[in-house]
């Protein structure tokens, strides 16, 4: 939204250049303006791709989230070839992480297990981050260390 341009508009309607009806219509084009621009925002491949990648941070949230959100932002768009490959990537970790925390609690029976998990939280908030960047710079890589559950095919060339 503009804000300058709001409150221009304000300061012509106080000084009574404009109507109080014009005031509404310049407002209204404003705001319809504004959320095309929004609109757009997520429209773009790379934007929705990254926002993807850095929906598995709702983790932090309610746990489950981090998993459903990018499984449904991926399922909603999955035609889209570049965002398909996106969240085959996500859920290549999203998988991989499970097994390895899964590994790790195992052997908190053994003291290794506790380092281990943080040192796997630590790694999941960074090769989330990192994939985001990527994404948003239109780069399609599986994080490290993820194993590759889902193949990823080669960019369809034209």
């Amino acid at each position: 939204m503009d804000v300058q341009q709001l409150e221009k508009l304000n300061e012509l309607r106080e000084k009574g250049i404009l109507t109080e009806q014009e005031f509404a219509e310049q407002k209204q084009k404003i705001l319809v303006q504004s959320s095309t621009s929004l609109q757009q925002f997520f429209l773009q491949t790379h934007n929705y791709t990254m926002l993807m990648h850095l929906a598995q941070l709702c983790v932090f949230i309610l746990p489950v989230l981090g998993w459903v959100v990018p499984l449904v932002m991926w399922l909603s768009r999955n035609e889209d070839s570049t965002i398909d490959r996106h969240g085959k990537v996500i859920f290549n970790w999203i998988l991989s992480f499970v097994l390895y925390a899964f590994a790790s609690l195992l052997l908190t029976v053994i003291i290794i297990g506790f380092p281990m998990l943080l040192a796997l939280m630590i790694c999941s908030i960074a090769f989330t981050v990192l994939g985001a960047i990527k994404a948003k710079d239109g780069v399609i890589e599986n994080y490290p260390l993820a194993i590759r559950f889902f193949r990823i095919d080669a960019p369809e060339t034209a």
